[in-house]
């Protein structure tokens, strides 16, 4: 009687364990994080080929209000924060793309594995005015 008891205690754990956990699923394709905030738009766009071939992939930040010149990206220190870690840095020391309001940067590891489940925030910091956002991916 004591062993049968053991027995379905030990099923009990088992059953609630599996359906209390959650699943997650890995990135195969492209897909992109996106996030709204007062003052910017943000887009990590994760590309598992690009990440395989070189550890980087594309974050990009829109400006809203303001018009862009090229010595501004020199103003704008991001974080960008994960479940696995933290990017910091000034926008003026990385590879980037603009295109109108739109700054485009190389990130390096964000997650040792990416998915579709995952949040990110980003921290943006230009001309004395702070914006948080969260990224989620866009479906």
């Amino acid at each position: 009687m004591m062993k049968l008891r053991v027995l379905f205690g030990i099923l009990l754990i088992i059953i609630l364990t599996a359906c209390s956990s959650t699943t997650q699923t890995v990135v195969s394709n492209e897909v992109t994080f996106y996030g709204e905030g007062e003052y910017w738009n943000v887009s990590y766009i994760y590309n598992p080929e690009l990440y395989d071939e070189k550890m980087v992939n594309w974050v990009e930040i829109e400006l809203k209000d303001f018009e862009l010149s090229q010595g501004d990206i020199n103003n704008i220190d991001i974080e960008l924060e994960s479940r696995d870690g933290l990017i910091t840095g000034n926008i003026g020391d990385m590879e980037t793309k603009i295109e109108g309001n739109v700054i485009s940067f190389l990130v390096g590891t964000v997650n040792f594995e990416t998915y579709k489940e995952d949040e990110y925030k980003i921290t943006i910091n230009f001309k004395d005015k702070q914006d948080v956002i969260k990224l989620q991916m866009k479906r």
